[in-house]
C-alpha cells in the first residue's frame, strides 16, 4: 500500500465513509454487496476484519485521519471480538475509527444483533418506545426520543462504547428526517424555535448523545453529527433532501445548542456541481480545467455554494456521496473533479474536513485516483492538477515528470482533447512498461496498472469509467 510524504493536512479531520456490507477490499468474498444501504452482512466473518485492515493501511499510508464504520458491530461479523480487532489495529497505526452510532434509528449503538444496546433490544424491553408517525402509525425499528427510558439507556451505550474500544471518534445519525409525533415530542416543540422539525427531532437524541461524550473525549477525538442536508439556505427540497444540499432555515438551533467541540457533518452532495447535470454547463468542471489553475473562477461562481458562504456552528465537515452507490451508479467512477471542488470550496468555507467513500479497492484504478486525488486535496486545497500530478501521482508512479505527464494525459482523455501525439505518448509508455513487467519488475507492474488503463481508455478499448485491472 502506499505510504506518501505528506505535511500537515489543511482539512485535517477527513475521513473515508463507509458500510460494512459494502466496503469490498477482499472482492472474491462469496458475500460481495456493492449496492444498497442498511444491508444484512452476507460475507465471511474474517472478511470484515481483513477489509478494514486493508483500508486502514491506504488511510495512513495517504495521511486520511479516519474511517466511518457503518455496521462496526454486529453479530454477523463477529460482534464486540471483531470490533476490537478493528479498532486497535487502526488505533496502532494512527487512525481513527468512528463508528457509526444511531441514536433513535440504524440501530443503536450495536448496529445488529442480540445486544443490550441494540435499538432492537430495546424496543423488544420497551415496545412502547416506538416512534410514531403524524398518521398514528408506529415506525418499527425507530424510537422516540421523549421515551422516560431512552435517554439513559443511550447514555449507557456510548459509555460502553468508549470505554470497550480503541475508537478514535464516533458519527451520529438519528435516521433520515424521522419526526416523532407522540404527545411528549410534541409538547417539546414550546421549548424550541420556529424551524423544520426533523432539526429539533435530531436534537432531542443529539444533544444527551454529546454530552455523554462530553467535553473532553469531544475535543481529542473526531465525532461528528449528521445534518442529512447541505449549508445553502433556501427553498426545501421534498425528495432526497440529504443529496441535494438545501437546508430548510439559515441556522438551526441544533448546531447554538451543541457543544462547541462536536463537529457538524454537512452534506456537500448538492451544493457541489451535479455529475448528472442536463445542461453540460452545470456539471463538474473537466480536469483539463484545474491542470494549471487550483481555483478557477468557474468553479467559485455558483448559485448552489456561493463563494463568501460559511457554515453555521463553530467545527464543521463535508460529506460527498459522488463516487458511490448511493448516488445512482457512480460507485464506480473517476471523480476527482468533484474531490478537487469539494475539498477546495470545504477549506474557503471554513470547513475542517472532507469524507468520501472509502469502499472500493485500491485495486480498481479510477478509484485509485481518487483515493490519490483525495490525500492530495485534503492536504493541499489550493493545488492545480499539476501539482497533484507531480507531488501525488508522482510519488506512485516513479518521479515527478512521470506523475506530471500522467496527470497532463488524463486531464486529455476526460475532456476528449487527446492528440494522436499523446495517443503515441501512451503507447511508447505501453510498450516501455510491458518489457520491464516481463524483466520481472514489481514497481513496473504497479506503474502499468496505471497506465494500461488510460491506455486502454484513450484507445477505446475499455469502458471508460467501470475497467479494472484485477
Amino acid at each position: 500500500m502506499w505510504r506518501l510524504e505528506r505535511p500537515k493536512p489543511a482539512l485535517p479531520s477527513s475521513y473515508f465513509w463507509t458500510w460494512d456490507h459494502s466496503t469490498n477490499w477482499v472482492p472474491d468474498d462469496p458475500g460481495v454487496i456493492n449496492w444498497g444501504c442498511d444491508n444484512r452482512y452476507l460475507k465471511q466473518p474474517e472478511t470484515y476484519v481483513e477489509d478494514y485492515r486493508r483500508l486502514t493501511d491506504l488511510a495512513a499510508g495517504l495521511g486520511v485521519k479516519g474511517i466511518l464504520i457503518w455496521g462496526f458491530l454486529r453479530d454477523a461479523h463477529g460482534g464486540v471480538d471483531a470490533g476490537k480487532r478493528v479498532a486497535d489495529y487502526a488505533a496502532a497505526n494512527g487512525v481513527a475509527i468512528m463508528p457509526g452510532l444511531g441514536t433513535t434509528d440504524y440501530g443503536g449503538v450495536y448496529y445488529e444483533g442480540d445486544h443490550p444496546y441494540s435499538i432492537d433490544t430495546f424496543l423488544r424491553e420497551h415496545p412502547d418506545a416506538h416512534m410514531i408517525a403524524e398518521d398514528g402509525w408506529s415506525f418499527p425499528a425507530s424510537v422516540c426520543p421523549s421515551h422516560p427510558a431512552f435517554q439513559d439507556w443511550l447514555r449507557e451505550g456510548i459509555d460502553w462504547l468508549f470505554r470497550e474500544f480503541a475508537i478514535g471518534g464516533a458519527n451520529l445519525e438519528n435516521g433520515d428526517f424521522l419526526v416523532c409525533h407522540c404527545p411528549r415530542c410534541k409538547a417539546h416543540k414550546a421549548s424550541w424555535p420556529e424551524e423544520p422539525e426533523f432539526f429539533r427531532l435530531q436534537a432531542m437524541s443529539y444533544l444527551p448523545a454529546l454530552e455523554m461524550i462530553g467535553d473532553d473525549l469531544l475535543a481529542r477525538k473526531l465525532v461528528t453529527w449528521a445534518t442529512y442536508t447541505g449549508f445553502l439556505p433556501g427553498k426545501p427540497h421534498k425528495t432526497t433532501i440529504h443529496l441535494t444540499g438545501s437546508m430548510q432555515c439559515d441556522c438551526p438551533e441544533i448546531t447554538r445548542r451543541v457543544p462547541k467541540s462536536a463537529i457538524t457533518q454537512w452534506t456537500l452532495t448538492g451544493m457541489v456541481r451535479p455529475l448528472r447535470a442536463e445542461d453540460p454547463r452545470a456539471r463538474p468542471l473537466p480536469l483539463s480545467a484545474y491542470l494549471d489553475d487550483g481555483a478557477p473562477e468557474a468553479v467559485l461562481d455558483d448559485p448552489n455554494w456561493p463563494r463568501d458562504l460559511r457554515a453555521p456552528g463553530p467545527r464543521s465537515v463535508g460529506f460527498l456521496h459522488q463516487g458511490s452507490q448511493l448516488l445512482g451508479a457512480s460507485r464506480y467512477e473517476m471523480v476527482v473533479s468533484t474531490i478537487k471542488e469539494g475539498c477546495l470550496r470545504a477549506y474557503r468555507s471554513g470547513l475542517e474536513g472532507v469524507s468520501i467513500h472509502g469502499e472500493v479497492t485500491s485495486r480498481h484504478i479510477p478509484y485509485a485516483l481518487n483515493y490519490l486525488a483525495f490525500s492530495h486535496f485534503i492536504h493541499w486545497p489550493e493545488d492545480s492538477l499539476r501539482e497533484f500530478g507531480r507531488n501525488t501521482l508522482g510519488q506512485v508512479l516513479g518521479g515527478e515528470e512521470e506523475g506530471e505527464a500522467y496527470a497532463e494525459l488524463l486531464a486529455g482523455w476526460e475532456g476528449g482533447t487527446l492528440t494522436q501525439a499523446q495517443r503515441d505518448e501512451l503507447s511508447n509508455r505501453i510498450k516501455d512498461l510491458n518489457r520491464q513487467v516481463m524483466a520481472g519488475s514489481q514497481q513496473a507492474l504497479d506503474r502499468w496498472q496505471f497506465w494500461n488503463w488510460l491506455h486502454a481508455n484513450a484507445h477505446g478499448l475499455n469502458d471508460k469509467m467501470t475497467v479494472s485491472t484485477f
